[in-house]
């Protein structure tokens, strides 16, 4: 009982009143205590068969004065209502394995819910949502986010819910979308959980935290209030797609008959879920992240995941799918606005200069004075000299090559040789891409296992507060919910590298930018334009700018030409890089154009200089070795990357701050 004691001081403010509640078996008992109160474990000991629940928001303070007042008591006349609770603190997801009713769950079933907690816990950690506490529940598994709203937020958290439902139910495990009342108890944590017989097939078990964050941050409502909105954007369809020929809109038969690939159907509470095999808006949006809903309303719904997929609803969806949906339906086309290119009046000095110059007036090339940011890989170092400021470099590569990781780690070699960063992702929020740079500027022996999520990493507790007071000042990510409009981030970026003297800048990636165009030919030409005006930022701030571009769809071994966009976004930059990871595709393929490349063993990852201006380099081969639990890329094999901060770390004490399950 102890655990559970030091449990709710980490759940609940020490003067917080809370009531600790069982339900079954009958009789019920309750009492309202303290959160740290020293009677609770004696109060607590008195039943030791029964399962345990508290409550998770706050109780008002006259409660404490009920008849259960510091004691569990059988059969009290009152327990907690919506009307006694002050506000949220915290909000419940409860992923729930779907079994008998009265029994626990088994080992498969309760893996299953951990893989659906572990993918809720990744997708709204994605769209900015605070690093949950991680509770299992002894079936299930709980994610608790702390939030600070009022009670009249009620019907805000029942859409939520309901919308998380629609997103991450399985046939196997639910949402529970019944646990948004400010009243509700949930499992009191290190406590045992007591359903139906204790089985070896369905075994009774000890509810625990199983990670509880180092600091906790709170999430905003904003981004619940965004989730939940998803519940009303569903859509009458307002008019019937010709293939499918008669009065009524059976979706099924138009997915079948438009050949979108359906990798499964789901029944959730108000319908019917189809994942998707890919999005139909990016194709790499794989793996469920895309889906379309018809509910039991009538109505219909789409969804992906990813933050450039954000704006598409039902309605895109059908028009992308069959574009003479809407035909009579009147629209109005966006437009690319013309950039002012209004030149001012040059004045009377420019005017004197000559734009012709004899040979012998031309001052020599002073290399000294060329700022060089050196990767931290001695071999490709050694091929390109380093990245000079004044640049900007392009690295493309196939997806899940590793280029954004690859990237990633060039910004903290240059923070560690003195130099500020700046990060624009257009596909992760910064929470994200923040803890993958801080589980990157960790290293290996500063990080363990993350407890809910199978073969994925997290920060050993003290390693995030200390990187954040490390890195404060030295790397600024740019805030995506605002949105990805390429003269916005441009303009954003640019302001910021001027005012903060920042030196690199990651722009990840040219796709994920949003241009207002009208056709195909509009896209490549505002993409052109776009890397024109970072390679200018580039000059005129002298910083180095590496920008990553997706290749397009191709069955032979990537080249240069293979880049997304037209051969502008090539010949404008200074360097241009192939990332290509050592698979059973590209042993199959590299052949073709190095028929005399040896690749070691152990090998990850190929990088490829495609181009380098400055010194002329040009097929060159590094090969990189890969570190899965810190992310990070090395030339020698089982020698990792040293930052300038990596001594401090090892200093940090390693004690968890609660006992891992």
């Amino acid at each position: 009982m102890e655990l559970a004691v030091k449990w709710l001081s980490l759940l609940h403010e020490p003067d917080a009143i809370i009531e600790i509640r069982s339900i079954d078996p009958k009789p019920t008992v309750s009492g309202y205590f303290r959160a740290d109160s020293p009677r609770i474990a004696a109060e607590l000991a008195k039943y030791p068969n029964r399962t345990f629940y508290q409550s998770l928001n706050p109780v008002k303070s006259a409660c404490y004065a009920r008849a259960q007042h510091e004691r569990l008591i059988e059969r009290p006349q009152e327990t907690t209502s919506d009307n006694d609770i002050a506000g949220y603190s915290w909000i419940l997801i409860d992923a729930d394995p779907v079994r008998p009713s009265g029994v626990s769950a088994s080992k498969p079933e309760k893996e299953a819910a951990r893989k659906v907690a572990a993918t809720a816990m990744k997708k709204l950690m994605a769209l900015g949502f605070s690093e949950p506490v991680v509770g299992d529940s002894g079936n299930g598994y709980h994610l608790l986010f702390r939030v600070h709203a009022c009670k009249e937020e009620k019907q805000t958290l029942s859409d939520f819910l309901n919308v998380l439902d629609q997103w991450f139910s399985t046939d196997m495990v639910k949402i529970d979308t019944a646990v948004f009342n400010p009243a509700r108890i949930t499992k009191l944590y290190g406590t045992m959980t007591h359903k139906g017989a204790n089985t070896s097939e369905r075994p009774h078990r000890k509810s625990a935290i199983l990670r509880f964050p180092s600091q906790i941050q709170l999430t905003s409502m904003d981004l619940v209030r965004n989730i939940a909105s998803a519940c009303h954007k569903a859509v009458q369809v307002d008019s019937i797609p010709a293939a499918c020929g008669n009065s009524s809109f059976n979706l099924e038969r138009f997915l079948s008959d438009h050949a979108v690939q359906v990798a499964k159907k789901v029944a959730i509470s108000n319908g019917i879920k189809y994942q998707l095999v890919h999005c139909p808006f990016d194709t790499s949006h794989v793996n469920g992240d895309a889906a379309v809903f018809a509910y039991s309303n009538g109505r219909f719904g789409f969804h992906c995941f990813h933050n450039s997929c954000s704006g598409y609803h039902w309605h895109e969806f059908r028009e992308k799918i069959d574009p003479m949906a809407y035909a009579n339906t009147p629209f109005t086309l966006r437009h690319i606005q013309s950039e002012n290119a209004a030149a001012t009046e040059p004045d009377a000095a420019a005017q004197r200069q000559p734009r012709m110059l004899d040979i012998a007036s031309i001052p020599s090339y002073d290399r000294s004075k060329i700022v060089v940011i050196q990767s931290r890989f001695a071999t490709l170092d050694a091929k390109i000299g380093g990245f000079n400021k004044g640049e900007l470099s392009i690295w493309s590569g196939a997806n899940a090559s590793g280029k954004s990781t690859l990237v990633s780690q060039l910004g903290l070699a240059a923070i560690t040789g003195g130099f500020k960063a700046a990060v624009f992702s257009g596909e992760m929020t910064a929470s994200r891409v923040r803890e993958w740079v801080l589980l990157q500027a960790a290293g290996p022996n500063n990080v363990m296992p993350d407890p809910i999520a199978a073969n994925h990493y997290c920060l050993k507790p003290g390693i995030e507060r200390k990187l954040d007071m490390l890195l404060k000042g030295k790397l600024a990510i740019y805030d995506n919910s605002f949105g990805t409009n390429c003269e916005e981030v441009l303009k954003t970026i640019y302001e910021w590298v001027k005012a903060e003297q920042t030196e690199v800048v990651i722009i990840d990636n040219l796709m994920a930018l949003d241009f207002p165009i009208a056709t195909a030919a509009d896209k490549y030409d505002m993409q052109s334009r776009t890397v024109k005006l970072f390679s200018a930022m580039a000059k005129e701030l002298n910083v180095h700018i590496h920008f990553i571009c997706h290749p397009r769809k191709t069955e032979s071994f990537l080249r240069k030409g293979d880049i997304s966009g037209t051969a502008d976004i090539t010949n404008i930059a200074d360097n241009v890089f192939m990332v290509h990871r050592v698979n059973v595709d590209f042993m199959g393929r590299y052949k073709t154009v190095y028929p005399q490349l040896e690749i070691p063993r152990n090998v990850s990852t190929v990088v490829e200089v495609m181009k380098n201006r400055d010194l002329g380099v040009v097929d060159e081969m590094v090969m990189l070795y890969f570190d899965k639990t810190s992310r990070t890329f090395s030339d020698v094999k089982g020698l990792l990357p040293q930052y300038a901060w990596s001594e401090e770390l090892e200093q940090i004490s390693l004690d968890t701050l609660v006992p891992l399950q």
